[in-house]
């Protein structure tokens, strides 16, 4: 009987392995060997679900466009506007979310080494303009949820500003926190006269 492998799965666990390396080693002085040895494989199976080094760059930055795309939007989708005492309480909510995560929750520590290869990978450029596309969408839905259309497109693309800031500063660990309790109240301060 022939056995039957979970190709998706063994993809993924090669991209794990892989974002395992970038945690040790820059992503440009990973190889594929390194991959294949992290993933429990030979470098010649690991060639059989990705051809080279770009396209698992390539893949993993797709699993990274969705990642982080899903987790902004389960947050709005399991947290009731509702719930909170005023829009400055949830915004600072989803905010404190983004900086701090919820216990135990595994976040993508490699995603600005994706962010930066993308100057250098036209495909991956490519997937990095339409992941800030789809956040700048889900931002829009969401904001237009919570404070009517008053709201759009600009106030959109400010809060994923500050979103890409804030996983950039989380990932490199240069948050205090000490401004998750009011992080959109404390950025408002600096719009008054």
């Amino acid at each position: 009987m022939p056995l039957v492998v979970d190709k998706d799965k063994v993809r993924m666990d090669i991209l794990m392995a892989f974002e395992r390396c970038m945690s040790e080693t820059p992503m440009s002085n990973v190889s594929l060997r390194d991959i294949a040895k992290e993933a429990g494989m030979s470098h010649a199976n690991l060639l059989n679900y990705f051809s080279s080094k770009d396209d698992l760059i390539v893949s993993y930055a797709r699993y990274i466009k969705d990642y982080i795309r899903d987790l902004c939007s389960e947050w709005f989708h399991t947290h009731s506007r509702k719930r909170f005492k005023s829009n400055l309480n949830y915004m600072n909510a989803f905010m404190s979310y983004l900086t701090s995560g919820k216990v135990n929750e595994s976040r993508r520590n490699a995603t600005t080494q994706t962010l930066v290869f993308s100057q250098y990978n036209p495909e991956i450029a490519l997937l990095v303009q339409e992941q800030f596309a789809e956040w700048r969408r889900i931002m829009e839905e969401c904001l237009v949820s919570i404070y009517g259309e008053q709201v759009g497109a600009k106030e959109a693309e400010v809060m994923v500003a500050l979103v890409a800031g804030v996983f950039l500063c989380n990932y490199t660990h240069t948050l205090t926190g000490k401004a998750n309790d009011n992080f959109i109240g404390l950025f408002g301060n600096l719009a008054k006269s």
